[in-house]
């Protein structure tokens, strides 16, 4: 499939929904200066195009009872195609991991992980990371406050 290529009116609508996700669709015409229909038609086509690719609650997760957020640091023994497919496979199984992503250089993937607490964390960390066979190193940062949460691309 080829991409559309987004004008101006494609990034003004990406920007504003990034920041408002739930602005209602009349809303979101009137601040770009076009009726309901055509606004309705373009927001549809950015998520049929894949610039939207969903829409979701920002949570905070010490109100529900998560305190402890770490990043993991996972250096593999084996880099093959199989074995990070398989690493990766065993990530998306692993509902604390609520982000990884594959690097370059020493450190193969950082993940973020979410937890109730140190607890729950060490017994995650030694259960479903240290104890897999292809793992060369782990190491690990605790989030101490979030400073900056912004949407994800920064739209000039």
């Amino acid at each position: 499939m080829v991409k559309k290529e987004i004008d101006s009116v494609d990034l003004k609508i990406l920007r504003i929904l990034q920041d408002e996700g739930r602005i209602s669709n009349l809303d979101l015409s009137k601040k770009i200066e076009m009726s309901p229909p055509p606004t309705l038609r373009r927001v549809r086509d950015l998520e049929d195009n894949g610039y939207i690719d969903g829409f979701r609650a920002n949570l905070d997760p010490s109100k529900l009872g998560y305190d402890l957020v770490a990043w993991i640091f996972v250096s593999l023994k084996n880099q093959n195609e199989e074995s990070l497919g398989s690493f990766e496979k065993l990530v998306w199984g692993l509902e604390p991991i609520r982000e990884c992503f594959m690097l370059n250089g020493e450190i193969d993937f950082i993940l973020k992980c979410v937890v109730k607490n140190m607890n729950e964390f060490n017994n995650f960390l030694t259960t479903h990371v240290t104890s897999n066979e292809n793992i060369l190193s782990v190491k690990t940062a605790f989030v101490i406050k979030n400073t900056k949460k912004l949407g994800t691309v920064p739209l000039d």
